[in-house]
Protein backbone atom coordinates (compact mmCIF):
# COMPACT_ATOMS: atom_id res chain seq x y z
CA UNK A 1 0.00 0.00 0.00
CA UNK A 2 1.76 2.92 -1.27
CA UNK A 3 1.38 6.68 -0.41
CA UNK A 4 2.47 10.14 -2.18
CA UNK A 5 3.99 12.19 0.65
CA UNK A 6 1.74 15.15 0.14
CA UNK A 7 1.60 17.78 2.83
CA UNK A 8 -2.09 19.38 1.88
CA UNK A 9 -2.78 23.18 3.03
CA UNK A 10 -5.83 24.45 4.12
CA UNK A 11 -5.53 28.10 3.94
CA UNK A 12 -7.60 29.72 6.45
CA UNK A 13 -9.91 32.59 5.67
CA UNK A 14 -10.59 35.14 8.56
CA UNK A 15 -12.73 37.61 8.68
CA UNK A 16 -10.96 41.00 8.35
CA UNK A 17 -14.05 43.81 8.63
CA UNK A 18 -13.56 46.94 10.55
CA UNK A 19 -15.63 45.56 13.58
CA UNK A 20 -12.79 43.32 14.34
CA UNK A 21 -9.77 44.85 13.09
CA UNK A 22 -9.61 48.33 14.32
CA UNK A 23 -7.69 50.86 16.49
CA UNK A 24 -10.04 52.76 19.16
CA UNK A 25 -9.34 55.49 21.41
CA UNK A 26 -5.77 56.69 20.46
CA UNK A 27 -6.13 58.32 16.76
CA UNK A 28 -2.59 56.93 15.72
CA UNK A 29 -3.45 53.54 17.03
CA UNK A 30 -6.41 53.88 14.83
CA UNK A 31 -4.51 55.14 11.77
CA UNK A 32 -2.09 52.50 11.99
CA UNK A 33 -4.73 50.05 12.61
CA UNK A 34 -6.55 51.04 9.37
CA UNK A 35 -3.54 50.76 7.14
CA UNK A 36 -3.23 47.17 8.74
CA UNK A 37 -6.38 46.01 7.55
CA UNK A 38 -5.59 47.74 4.72
CA UNK A 39 -2.96 45.50 3.36
CA UNK A 40 -4.60 42.52 5.23
CA UNK A 41 -7.45 42.72 2.11
CA UNK A 42 -4.66 43.22 -0.22
CA UNK A 43 -2.92 40.37 1.62
CA UNK A 44 0.14 42.25 2.10
CA UNK A 45 1.02 40.47 5.23
CA UNK A 46 4.10 41.98 5.96
CA UNK A 47 2.58 44.95 5.98
CA UNK A 48 -0.33 44.42 8.26
CA UNK A 49 2.08 42.70 10.80
CA UNK A 50 3.94 45.91 10.57
CA UNK A 51 1.01 48.45 10.91
CA UNK A 52 -1.03 46.12 13.53
CA UNK A 53 2.37 45.59 15.67
CA UNK A 54 2.99 49.53 15.82
CA UNK A 55 -0.38 49.65 17.06
CA UNK A 56 -0.37 47.34 19.64
CA UNK A 57 2.89 49.74 20.90
CA UNK A 58 1.27 52.91 20.62
CA UNK A 59 -1.89 51.83 22.35
CA UNK A 60 -0.61 48.58 24.05
CA UNK A 61 -3.94 48.88 26.90
CA UNK A 62 -6.45 47.84 23.74
CA UNK A 63 -6.52 44.03 23.79
CA UNK A 64 -7.90 44.65 19.99
CA UNK A 65 -4.35 45.51 18.90
CA UNK A 66 -2.47 42.69 19.94
CA UNK A 67 -5.33 40.22 18.23
CA UNK A 68 -5.58 41.87 15.56
CA UNK A 69 -1.52 41.40 15.15
CA UNK A 70 -2.10 37.81 16.42
CA UNK A 71 -4.49 37.06 13.13
CA UNK A 72 -1.69 38.88 11.09
CA UNK A 73 0.66 36.98 11.94
CA UNK A 74 -1.02 33.93 11.97
CA UNK A 75 -1.85 34.95 8.03
CA UNK A 76 1.57 35.41 7.15
CA UNK A 77 2.71 31.65 8.64
CA UNK A 78 -0.09 29.99 6.67
CA UNK A 79 1.55 31.53 3.35
CA UNK A 80 5.07 31.10 5.05
CA UNK A 81 4.09 27.13 5.42
CA UNK A 82 2.76 27.39 1.96
CA UNK A 83 6.49 28.50 0.58
CA UNK A 84 7.35 25.67 2.95
CA UNK A 85 9.23 28.38 5.00
CA UNK A 86 8.71 26.14 8.21
CA UNK A 87 10.69 27.79 10.89
CA UNK A 88 9.72 31.49 9.72
CA UNK A 89 6.13 30.28 9.97
CA UNK A 90 6.61 29.06 13.38
CA UNK A 91 8.70 32.20 14.79
CA UNK A 92 5.66 33.62 13.40
CA UNK A 93 2.85 31.53 15.18
CA UNK A 94 5.07 31.58 19.07
CA UNK A 95 4.23 35.10 18.84
CA UNK A 96 0.52 34.54 17.73
CA UNK A 97 0.12 31.72 20.69
CA UNK A 98 1.82 34.49 22.92
CA UNK A 99 -0.79 37.09 21.95
CA UNK A 100 -3.92 35.11 22.00
CA UNK A 101 -2.73 31.83 23.08
CA UNK A 102 -6.50 30.21 22.62
CA UNK A 103 -6.39 30.19 19.02
CA UNK A 104 -6.71 27.31 18.01
CA UNK A 105 -5.74 26.97 14.67
CA UNK A 106 -2.43 28.74 15.14
CA UNK A 107 -1.73 25.89 17.00
CA UNK A 108 -3.24 23.65 14.30
CA UNK A 109 -0.59 25.28 11.60
CA UNK A 110 2.09 25.03 14.51
CA UNK A 111 1.58 21.35 14.73
CA UNK A 112 1.76 21.53 11.09
CA UNK A 113 4.95 23.20 10.25
CA UNK A 114 6.45 20.90 13.43
CA UNK A 115 4.84 17.72 11.31
CA UNK A 116 6.41 18.94 8.13
CA UNK A 117 9.96 19.32 9.60
CA UNK A 118 9.77 16.42 11.44
CA UNK A 119 9.68 17.70 14.86
CA UNK A 120 7.30 14.84 16.07
CA UNK A 121 7.36 15.85 19.55
CA UNK A 122 6.23 19.60 19.43
CA UNK A 123 3.58 18.31 16.71
CA UNK A 124 2.08 15.85 18.86
CA UNK A 125 1.56 18.64 21.76
CA UNK A 126 -0.07 20.81 19.40
CA UNK A 127 -2.23 18.42 18.16
CA UNK A 128 -3.03 17.28 21.41
CA UNK A 129 -4.01 20.63 22.31
CA UNK A 130 -6.03 20.96 18.70
CA UNK A 131 -7.91 18.26 19.68
CA UNK A 132 -9.11 19.14 23.38
CA UNK A 133 -10.47 22.13 21.94
CA UNK A 134 -12.25 20.01 18.86
CA UNK A 135 -12.93 16.69 20.52
CA UNK A 136 -15.15 16.10 17.30
CA UNK A 137 -12.45 16.94 14.50
CA UNK A 138 -11.65 13.30 12.62
CA UNK A 139 -9.02 15.32 10.82
CA UNK A 140 -6.95 16.33 14.24
CA UNK A 141 -7.22 12.92 15.49
CA UNK A 142 -5.99 11.56 11.98
CA UNK A 143 -2.85 13.82 11.65
CA UNK A 144 -2.17 13.07 15.43
CA UNK A 145 -1.95 9.25 14.56
CA UNK A 146 0.26 10.25 11.96
CA UNK A 147 2.37 11.73 14.21
CA UNK A 148 2.05 8.89 16.85
CA UNK A 149 3.01 6.69 14.16
CA UNK A 150 6.89 8.32 13.09
CA UNK A 151 7.11 8.27 17.41
CA UNK A 152 6.33 4.26 16.96
CA UNK A 153 3.54 4.75 19.11
CA UNK A 154 1.30 2.24 17.32
CA UNK A 155 -1.54 1.77 20.39
CA UNK A 156 -2.34 5.23 20.59
CA UNK A 157 -1.78 6.10 16.59
CA UNK A 158 -4.29 2.90 16.31
CA UNK A 159 -6.71 4.39 18.99
CA UNK A 160 -7.07 7.82 17.33
CA UNK A 161 -7.26 6.08 14.15
CA UNK A 162 -10.25 4.46 15.92
CA UNK A 163 -11.74 7.70 16.84
CA UNK A 164 -11.53 9.29 13.69
CA UNK A 165 -13.55 6.63 12.19
CA UNK A 166 -16.18 6.87 14.89
CA UNK A 167 -16.58 10.64 13.84
CA UNK A 168 -16.37 10.01 10.01
CA UNK A 169 -17.18 6.23 9.65
CA UNK A 170 -17.59 6.69 5.66
CA UNK A 171 -13.87 7.68 5.38
CA UNK A 172 -12.02 4.89 3.39
CA UNK A 173 -8.63 6.07 3.97
CA UNK A 174 -9.08 6.25 7.77
CA UNK A 175 -9.71 2.41 7.45
CA UNK A 176 -6.71 2.08 5.10
CA UNK A 177 -4.55 3.87 7.39
CA UNK A 178 -5.59 1.66 10.56
CA UNK A 179 -5.35 -1.46 8.70
CA UNK A 180 -1.45 -0.92 8.48
CA UNK A 181 -0.95 -0.81 11.83
CA UNK A 182 -2.86 -4.17 12.59
CA UNK A 183 -1.28 -5.50 9.97
CA UNK A 184 2.46 -4.64 11.99
CA UNK A 185 0.89 -5.73 15.44
CA UNK A 186 -0.19 -8.70 13.72
CA UNK A 187 -3.59 -8.47 13.70
CA UNK A 188 -4.51 -10.11 10.18
CA UNK A 189 -8.04 -10.38 10.96
CA UNK A 190 -8.69 -7.08 11.84
CA UNK A 191 -6.44 -5.65 9.09
CA UNK A 192 -8.46 -7.67 6.37
CA UNK A 193 -12.14 -6.54 7.81
CA UNK A 194 -10.65 -2.48 7.57
CA UNK A 195 -9.08 -3.92 3.91
CA UNK A 196 -12.60 -5.10 2.81
CA UNK A 197 -14.10 -2.23 4.46
CA UNK A 198 -12.28 0.31 2.44
CA UNK A 199 -13.44 -1.68 -0.48
CA UNK A 200 -16.88 -1.26 0.24
CA UNK A 201 -16.53 2.35 0.55
CA UNK A 202 -14.52 2.62 -2.35
CA UNK A 203 -14.51 -0.16 -4.53
CA UNK A 204 -11.43 0.79 -7.11
CA UNK A 205 -9.29 1.11 -4.41
CA UNK A 206 -6.06 -0.67 -6.04
CA UNK A 207 -4.13 -0.36 -3.17
CA UNK A 208 -6.89 -1.86 -0.84
CA UNK A 209 -7.26 -4.68 -3.75
CA UNK A 210 -3.28 -5.48 -2.97
CA UNK A 211 -3.88 -5.58 0.36
CA UNK A 212 -6.37 -8.41 0.12
CA UNK A 213 -3.31 -10.48 0.01
CA UNK A 214 -0.39 -9.10 1.10
CA UNK A 215 1.03 -8.15 4.02
CA UNK A 216 2.99 -4.54 3.94
CA UNK A 217 5.46 -3.68 7.28
CA UNK A 218 4.37 0.06 8.49
CA UNK A 219 7.83 1.46 8.27
CA UNK A 220 7.39 0.50 4.19
CA UNK A 221 4.16 2.82 3.73
CA UNK A 222 3.88 6.87 4.15
CA UNK A 223 0.43 7.04 6.11
CA UNK A 224 -0.09 10.88 5.57
CA UNK A 225 -2.98 13.29 6.72
CA UNK A 226 -5.81 14.11 3.75
CA UNK A 227 -5.36 17.49 2.29
CA UNK A 228 -8.30 19.10 3.56
CA UNK A 229 -6.07 21.21 5.87
CA UNK A 230 -3.53 21.12 8.75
Amino acid sequence: MGYMRLFGLGVIVLTLAAGTLRGQGNPEAARLSREGVEAARAKDWNKAVDSFRRAAQVEPQDKKNSDNLAIALLQRATALVAQRNYDAAINDLNEAIKLKPDEVSSHRFRAYAYMSKGDWNNALQDYSLVIRALKDDPEAYERRAYVEMQLKDYDKALADYSEAIKLKPDEAKYYQLRALILQTKGDLKGALADTNKVLQLDPNNANAQQETGQSVPLNQVQALPTAAKP
